[in-house]
């Protein structure tokens, strides 16, 4: 007696499986017997997948390029012109006493001139003598009006930021630049990182962007799915009419129809996928 229904439901498991079979057999030759409007249907559910997964992928990139370069963040702290070598010497030795100071690298005028004379291909006493703003005029002992170079470079301290608690780097550089403007003979102060923040912005911005398009491409996704559903419904509706009036169930009638948004659904991610890889592989 047991083996009846045993039997029953291993044969009605074998049924449910071949109507399954049959349906997805059914729904396949229904998108190649229509390959252009499968194909555009397509195309459409592609490219409304392509772009907000073109700027989610910008955002990413952005993002990871900002945490890098926000781990060489570093602050220029420019002295007055004519600090002495003790007197930056005792500004440096001030400016690592601030708590949230890592590292401190002197430049003195003769290193930033070098430094200039070798990225511009000139020589050092050209560049001093260049301008009379930086040389001075003397006599020489024939009487003779001559100048004596002086360098227009002054001390620089390029200073490394240490973040503390939850503060990220260029937090910390920005308030540390904030106290080390109030310290005496430091003329200016500059954060190399600042833009940073800006661009930190601009990621969000394009992250809510990218955020509301998908929303905006789901509701038009399911409008053109709906829409090709509908239309498959209409060409079949005498269809639905007999099987109505001879029994099947809402889920028999329905099922073609959900395997046909579903073959739709996995084509149009498919070719998103495939087209964000060319469109990657161009940039």
């Amino acid at each position: 007696m047991s083996s009846k229904p045993s039997a029953t439901a291993s044969l009605k498991r074998v049924s449910t499986l071949a109507e399954h079979r049959r349906e997805l057999a059914r729904a396949l030759s229904r998108l190649r017997a229509a390959p252009a409007a499968t194909l555009i249907t397509l195309l459409v559910i592609g490219i409304a997948l392509l772009l907000p997964a073109l700027l989610l992928q910008l955002q990413r990139a952005m993002s990871a390029g900002i945490v890098a370069l926000e781990s060489e963040a570093s602050i220029s702290v420019y002295l007055d012109l004519g600090v002495s070598d003790d007197d930056a010497k005792r500004v440096s030795e001030q400016i690592l006493k601030l708590d949230e100071v890592d590292s401190l690298e002197i430049i003195t005028p003769a290193q930033a001139l070098a430094q200039l004379s070798e990225t511009a291909g000139l020589d050092s006493e050209f560049l001093a003598s260049f301008d009379s703003e930086v040389s001075t005029r003397s006599q020489s002992d024939t009487g003779d009006s001559v100048f004596s170079p002086r360098n227009p470079l002054p001390t620089t301290f390029l200073v490394s930021a240490r973040a503390s608690g939850d503060d990220t780097l260029g937090e910390a550089a920005e308030r540390l630049a904030t106290e080390i403007r109030g310290v005496e003979r430091v003329e200016s102060v500059s954060v190399e990182g600042a833009w940073l923040a800006r661009l930190q912005a601009l990621t969000q911005i394009i992250r809510r962007a990218a955020q509301l398009l998908s929303l905006l491409m789901a509701v038009g996704l399911l409008t053109a799915i709906g829409n090709t559903i509908r239309l498959a419904v209409e060409q079949r509706r005498d269809e639905i009419r007999v099987s109505k009036l001879i029994g099947a169930s809402d889920g028999y009638i329905a099922r073609p129809f959900l395997y046909l948004g579903l073959f739709l659904g996995i084509g149009g991610g498919l070719l998103a996928w495939l087209l964000q890889l060319i469109v990657v592989g161009l940039i």
